[in-house]
């Protein structure tokens, strides 16, 4: 099947197939346009075709009926509910938490470190810009009045 553009003049697929179903358009291009109309025919052909193909015996269509209703009467299990898919799918869906806490609890732990780090970094330098020992402290208050 090919798609014609309204731009080239001629219908396109989609605008065949709705004037097939007496949908489309009637403007009298298909009878000034044999392309456009060689492609309705061809359509039509096949439309007639695919009819003829279909007849479905009524006892076909009986048989098919009997069996969709044996199989909703029966009791269905739980674990039919459960496909590959979706355990799958659930074992990911741990493995991604499990993996996004393990990462969290490492980034806290790491975050605390670099605070106690922080933490020690500014006692030492607070103690560099003392000038006397804490110590020292004690000794000078008794001699000191």
């Amino acid at each position: 099947m090919r798609i014609e553009s309204t731009q080239s003049g001629h219908w396109t697929d989609d605008q065949l197939i709705d004037h097939l179903y007496g949908l489309g358009p009637n403007d009298g291009h298909l009878s000034n346009c044999g392309e456009c109309s060689t492609r309705l025919q061809t359509m039509q052909a096949r439309r007639r075709q695919v009819s003829a193909d279909e007849v479905v015996s009524d006892s076909f269509l009986a048989a098919q009926r009997r069996s969709i209703y044996a199989r909703l009467s029966k009791p269905q299990r739980w674990w039919h509910e459960f496909s590959m898919m979706k355990v799958a799918a659930a074992a990911a869906m741990v493995l991604v938490l499990g993996g996004t806490a393990a990462v969290y609890e490492n980034h806290q732990r790491e975050l605390a470190e670099s605070r106690a780090d922080a933490q020690l970094a500014q006692d030492v330098s607070q103690m560099s810009f003392e000038s006397e020992p804490q110590a020292t402290a004690p000794l000078k208050g008794l001699f000191v009045e």
